[in-house]
């Protein structure tokens, strides 16, 4: 097991932040005191990639806001659902696995 390239890495946790906002209901990302600690670049999301033996894991923990009126159950798969898509357009042959908290209603 070992670890992938840290720039591939990070416009892969772009395009992740990105699909998740641009979901209907999400109000923002918002990211955990970690997030906070490392600067703007954490945006509500973190993102490990692992190169395993059968090709390459990729586990997301998305943390977002959702806008009142929105059921959060609906935006949470939708979210879950757009970003697996963007982590699969880029990496296709990659398992994907994502966990989504809501942390507020706007």
């Amino acid at each position: 097991m070992t670890d992938v390239p840290q720039d591939t890495t990070a416009r892969l946790g772009d395009a992740v932040a990105r699909a998740a906002e641009a979901t209907p209901g999400v109000a923002f990302l918002r990211p955990d005191l970690t997030g906070f600690l490392r600067g703007a670049a954490a945006r509500g999301t973190r993102l490990r990639r692992t190169a395993t033996a059968d090709g390459e894991q990729v586990h997301v923990d998305l943390r977002l806001a959702v806008h009142r009126g929105h059921r959060a159950l609906d935006v949470t798969r939708a979210a879950r659902t757009a970003v697996e898509r963007a982590v699969a357009e880029r990496l296709p042959d990659a398992s994907v696995s994502v966990t989504v908290t809501v942390t507020a209603l706007v």
